[in-house]
């Protein structure tokens, strides 16, 4: 396939059949307001003044009949079908999203006036902490840039209600035409703030593995560690047998391989254990409390929390499974990373078994944002690491979607930045961790879900499919773009059977605010796209001003002319 410009003809007609001309002009609208930055800027402002002056019903109909239509799938995910038509017809899939969140009224405020801005930079300033509880620090939907999903902690009955609804979108994922997708969030299933303990525990447990890894190679062998458990003892005052060292060796290292590394290390432990086995450990890890300061045992309460946000994955993951569904871990922000990949690791390795040892290829897929420091080297070890176990690595590869927030936690605990600093070092490791997971799917070692709404980067990946000799009918690569932005590119991609996806994001109006304030935001960084868009939205209007089936005005004139 050729690169996806100009020279690749897009057939405006086929891409928009079946759908209305106000229809049309609806969407052609929400890309102009869109690319607009104070339009953009004063969103929330102007929602939130629309709703008090005209009230709920007026204003949610506007948004409804607009930006909600042009973004949103549906109410429920059965209504997904009303769009699959138009997708299918083009070649494209569809991802299941469930994009309901918290109340309007909380999550979609005016941004705060410059004074209380200005205040809420400095670091001393006053301003909300960002934590796995305050996922936006006290900002508005626009002020945080963030462009995917935040949820905070109610209560089980919301999150049992979040499970059915992620239920319902693997049930319809898997009768849709072709293969089924569906996303889901670890933060929606139970308190963001156990996971963030989890991620400290595991943070805790292995900078007590680098203490056993004398010369910082990543591994640490058998005789290292019990020289390294000796010394420590030593220091302790207390002393164990070489008997038991032995049997402690044997329990990590069950392949008898010799040495491990610190997944290996860290994929026996049992996460429902792991704070109170930081907590035994506070000696050697000279610590008693986590990074938020809190100690590190779980109460009662917790605990019942924590087998209860896992039952609720187990049940996912199994309908997945029985279903026949892909099922994508959407990426979090970076302080819940370590529990997050700990659990997507221990589901691909029981799930993602290789299509030549029976299996199903990858079930479970992981994120990967390639704006944090580290992506690459973690991408080359869990590829590595997935190789070694005998499955089968499910990769969704971003840009990522926290940036600010990411800096402002960094800022606030007074700790280095995880992400790049300038956007090309972004784009540098989005195109290192391509090459190697298209060798990976090249090997059957991968399957990849490519992320992006940039026409560079989706030419670049179509390139290095040329070059490695992967077919785009018959590679595991995939390319997810969401509903309502880069339809030219998703669409043309289909045409050339290419396996595209849209995202299908559906919920109740007021229930997906947050998530429209988001595309909004999102979209005026795209404003390529969008205007490749509105030009082959504007080209199709045209067409059909021209066209006597769709104009009375094209009509008299075909008339007179006869």
């Amino acid at each position: 396939m050729r690169a996806l410009g100009s020279g690749v003809p897009r057939d405006h007609q086929a891409i928009f059949e079946g759908r209305t001309t106000p229809d049309l002009l609806k969407s052609l609208l929400v890309l102009r307001l869109c690319s607009t930055p104070s339009f953009v800027a004063s969103a929330e402002g102007l929602l939130a003044n629309a709703r008090r002056v005209m009230g709920d019903s007026t204003a949610l109909s506007f948004v409804r009949t607009t930006f909600y239509q042009h973004f949103v799938a549906g109410k429920d995910s059965g209504d997904v079908w009303g769009r699959m038509n138009t997708l299918r017809a083009n070649g494209v899939g569809a991802i299941l999203d469930y994009a309901e969140e918290e109340d309007l009224l909380t999550a979609c405020k005016q941004p705060a006036p410059p004074a209380t801005k200005a205040s809420a930079g400095a670091a001393a300033g006053g301003a909300a902490q960002v934590s796995a509880r305050d996922p936006l620090g006290g900002e508005s939907l626009i002020e945080s840039g963030v462009a995917a999903r935040t949820y905070t902690f109610q209560d089980d009955a919301t999150c049992e209600l979040r499970t059915q609804a992620f239920l319902a979108a693997i049930d319809t994922a898997a009768t849709l035409p072709g293969q089924g997708f569906a996303a889901i969030k670890l933060t929606a299933l139970g308190d963001p703030a156990l996971l963030e303990l989890l991620a400290s525990a595991l943070d805790a447990v292995k900078a007590l593995f680098r203490r056993y890894d004398s010369n910082g190679d990543g591994f640490v062998t058998r005789q290292g560690f019990l020289e390294a458990f000796e010394r420590i003892e030593k220091a302790q005052g207390r002393s164990s047998t070489g008997a038991e060292r032995n049997e402690m060796w044997a329990w990590l290292d069950p392949a008898g391989d010799g040495r491990v590394d610190y997944v290996t290390w860290a994929s026996r432990l049992d996460l429902r254990r792991l704070p109170d086995m930081a907590a035994s450990l506070r000696q050697e890890l000279e610590s008693q409390t986590d990074a938020r300061g809190r100690q590190w045992e779980m109460s009662a309460e917790e605990l019942r929390q924590l087998e209860a946000l896992f039952g609720r994955l187990q049940r996912l993951v199994a309908q997945a499974v029985k279903k026949g569904v892909k099922l994508m871990i959407d990426a979090e922000q970076s302080h819940l990373r370590p529990a997050i990949d700990h659990i997507g690791r221990e589901l691909m390795r029981e799930h993602n078994k290789p299509v030549s040892a029976g299996g199903e290829g990858a079930v479970i897929f992981m994120s990967y944002q390639s704006y944090l420091r580290d992506v690459e080297l973690r991408l080359q070890r869990d590829l590595e690491r997935a190789e070694r176990q005998g499955y089968v690595l499910g990769a969704k590869l971003v840009r990522g979607a926290y940036l600010h927030l990411e800096r402002r936690r960094a800022a606030q605990a007074g700790t280095a930045s995880p992400v790049w600093d300038h956007m090309r070092e972004t784009t540098a490791a989005f195109d290192g961790c391509l090459d190697t997971l298209l060798r990976g799917v090249q090997a059957g070692r991968a399957e990849l879900m490519v992320g992006t709404h940039n026409r560079s980067s989706v030419e670049g990946v179509i390139e290095r499919m040329n070059k490695l000799g992967l077919e785009p009918e018959e590679a595991h690569v995939y390319f997810g773009q969401l509903l309502g932005m880069a339809d030219n590119i998703s669409f043309t991609l289909g045409q050339h059977g290419y396996k595209v996806f849209k995202y299908c994001p559906y919920g109740q109006v007021d229930k997906v605010i947050p998530y429209l304030m988001r595309r909004i935001n999102e979209a005026q960084y795209t404003r390529k796209g969008g205007k490749e868009d509105a030009a082959l939205l504007l080209e199709e209007l045209m067409r059909r001003l021209r066209d006597p089936a769709h104009s009375p005005i094209a009509r008299i004139f075909s008339t007179a002319s006869s």
